[in-house]
């Protein structure tokens, strides 16, 4: 048996904000085998000797809240959370607020339906005070909107007696308003990924669209109540509000794509005027539909036969939007493979160009989903719950490690197993991260990647995966070896990316908020809290 002492990590040479010495340092006794295989009794004995103390390892910044993780004295990690001060990354202790009281639920969910991800710190100053007087100039003008739906109405004959709720002008806002409230809860849950998969959504609104065209047309066919007004207009127009507000979304980034020398006000205006055209063009063309026959079995199959017409050709739409986006799995690919080649000739280290890459079938649908899987060995700010496992007895000392290695780098990597066989690598990134340091950590992931797998590979029989991710010399050799490669190899990786044309001013990734604290950096200036 041999005794393994995990070094406190060397302050951060890169970040003067960074480089304070830390107000404590924690070191962890552990027991390995000279093969690092260890029974379950070893395993126990080993966390036993673990310090009865809380150690502060990580801070994780979600939503504009600091959640700190910390080791506990059982071999556990406990969280607290903290609200982040203004624009930079102060943290405030906060007892009322924890993420699992009502009011800290109410904040963070608050947060994520209304403000951009990482708000203040990822918008201009002026951001609130401009959206607040658009909040205020959106009430009063629908105010207008439906005094002139009454009126207009009312002067086709539509008959405004009765009572508040039977009138048609209330009738249409609820209709317009089950859309709106609809579209709230879409927008919180999916637009960080409006950004990663801008032709899945576009797809997806068109179909929401047509399939609240569909409830609509049903009107037709059921008695005419009020009630079944509401339904069909109201659930038809759920699917239309929210199918609009994802193509409009979606159709940004497109108009950012196609502006290729800045002008994206002339590109978006010229969009609408041919839209305008095909809208008239469509308004013609159903109006003489129209004079053939107003029966809900023609409108039916005139719709029936609409429906692929439109979806086909939206696909082809998509398809012919050749972007040079680099996409997780597109770059995760690219990086791969040039780590694989990195010991050959510079002449077969060339990496292949957007439509090369689309002939060889090796990415997924519209290049923003992985083909298989196995593909997908790196993720890009995952949640520290998902991949430092509390009940993983070497994650503190496998954390260690990478700290030690990456506390002056604006990423941190950190190794893990999915299904106890298949190797990953979770890229932390600090709130400091730029779109290179993105690039330079996906490829410093593959090369970590190989390494690590190649290692696996040479005696399974020996030593089981998880071992030797627990084997203190096997990962620190990885990390060493990886960290050497991307240091010799990152420029001209990037280099080949320009001259093939791939975009490299954006990763196209879910930005769901994630950044990290680590190393000197999450020990400084240590607070007490109350616990989560």
């Amino acid at each position: 048996m041999r005794l393994l002492l995990a070094r406190v990590p060397p302050r951060c040479a890169r970040c003067p904000s960074l480089a304070r010495p830390p107000s404590f340092q924690h070191s962890i006794l552990r027991l390995q085998s000279s093969k690092a295989t260890a029974s379950d009794e070893q395993k126990s004995q080993a966390t036993a000797q673990r310090p009865a103390t809380r150690a502060l390892f990580a801070i994780e910044h979600i939503h504009g809240r600091a959640r700190h993780l910390s080791w506990s004295g059982s071999g556990g990690i406990e969280k607290e959370w903290r609200e982040l001060g203004g624009r930079n990354d102060d943290t405030k202790a906060v007892t009322a607020s924890s993420r699992f009281s009502p009011l800290g639920r109410l904040t963070a969910w608050l947060r994520q339906m209304f403000l951009p991800t990482n708000y203040p710190q990822s918008v201009h100053p002026s951001y609130l005070k401009f959206h607040l007087l658009q909040f205020m100039e959106c009430i009063v003008g629908t105010v207008v909107g439906v005094l002139c739906n009454q009126a207009l109405l009312v002067s086709v004959g539509v008959s405004a007696e009765g009572s508040i709720l039977g009138a048609v002008a209330v009738q249409w806002v609820i209709k317009d308003g089950a859309g709106e409230v609809a579209k709230l809860w879409v927008i919180r849950r999916f637009s960080p990924y409006f950004d990663s998969h801008p032709k899945t959504f576009t797809f997806t609104g068109a179909t929401m669209g047509l399939l609240g065209s569909g409830l609509q047309i049903a009107a037709l066919v059921v008695p005419p109540t009020t009630l079944n007004f509401l339904l069909c207009a109201a659930g038809g127009n759920i699917f239309k509000c929210v199918g609009g507000a994802v193509w409009l979304t979606t159709h940004i980034k497109f108009v950012r794509f196609f502006a290729r020398q800045g002008n994206m006000g002339d590109v978006a205006a010229k969009s609408e005027s041919q839209g305008s055209v095909g809208i008239l063009s469509g308004y013609a063309a159903g109006v003489g539909l129209l004079t053939v026959s107003h029966s809900a079995p023609y409108l039916y199959t005139i719709f029936a036969l609409a429906i692929p017409i439109h979806l086909l050709i939206t696909q082809w739409m998509l398809r012919a939007a050749t972007f040079e986006l680099l996409t997780l799995p597109r770059l995760s690919f690219l990086a791969r493979e040039f780590a694989s080649r990195a010991s050959r000739p510079e002449a077969e280290r060339e990496l292949p160009t957007l439509g090369e890459l689309e002939r060889q079938r090796a990415i997924g649908v519209f290049g923003e989903y992985f083909k298989t899987k196995e593909d997908q060995y790196v993720q890009i700010a995952p949640d520290l719950d998902a991949v430092v496992s509390p009940t993983d007895l070497g994650a503190r000392t496998r954390w260690d490690a990478c700290v030690e290695a990456f506390n002056d780098q604006p990423y941190l990597l950190y190794p893990y197993l999915m299904q106890q066989s298949e190797c990953k690598i979770a890229v932390l990134l600090h709130p400091s991260a730029t779109v290179d340091d993105r690039i330079q950590s996906v490829l410093h992931a593959a090369f970590l990647q190989r390494h690590l797998h190649n290692v696996m590979q040479i005696d399974p029989a020996e030593s089981t995966p998880q071992e030797l991710l627990d084997n203190d010399k096997v990962l620190k050799a990885a990390l060493d070896d990886a960290k050497r490669l991307v240091a010799l190899y990152l420029r001209e990786f990037k280099t080949q990316l320009v001259e093939k044309e791939w975009r490299t001013d954006e990763i196209a990734v879910p930005e769901l908020g994630r950044r990290v604290l680590w190393g000197t950096a999450a020990i400084q200036k240590p607070k007490r809290v109350e616990k989560s």
